[in-house]
């Protein structure tokens, strides 16, 4: 415990150095992570700091298929997404002061996005990769997202060798 008591101090306090001697960053940067005590602690450390929690529901019980051979660990792993999936949206946003909330992709719809705006919160989806779903995020959803592909849709020709 104290190991990661001693990673999220010098996380933090190495972000506040950065923030510190690059002051652009308030307003060109966010701290994000799946971690909740990460933002807590970055939020204590420096209010002005925007940030943001990462959730992909069923991150614990489910990599694509199960994570767990053994029943009763997948079963104990799915309880406890579910109340991490309700702790996000019902407790950790607000305990953490985020001012955004990552989802991934496929779990954003009008219905979400609504949710989180009412409580002052904005959605940014992750990783949106194509372009129909850049447009569905943009024109439909009216937001933000994260992406790792600056090609657009296209075949193998216009890849760079």
């Amino acid at each position: 415990m104290i190991a990661k008591y001693n990673y999220l101090s010098t996380a933090t306090a190495a972000l506040k150095e950065l923030y510190k001697k690059y002051p652009v960053l308030y307003n060109t940067s966010i701290v994000c992570s799946f971690e909740p005590k990460v933002i807590y602690r970055m939020r204590q450390t420096d209010p002005e700091v925007v940030t943001a929690l990462t959730h992909r529901p069923w991150s614990l019980s489910q990599f694509g298929a199960a994570r767990f051979s053994s029943p009763w660990k997948h079963l104990w792993m799915t309880l406890l997404d579910v109340a991490l999936d309700w702790a996000h949206h019902h407790v950790l946003w607000k305990l953490c002061g985020i001012s955004a909330f990552l989802i991934e992709k496929n779990f954003v719809s009008p219905d979400y996005a609504l949710y989180w705006a009412q409580r002052g919160v904005e959605v940014v989806a992750w990783t949106v990769n194509t372009k129909v779903e850049k447009d569905y995020i943009q024109d439909v959803l009216h937001g933000n997202y994260i992406t790792d592909s600056l090609v657009e849709d296209c075949d193998h020709s216009c890849k760079p060798p």
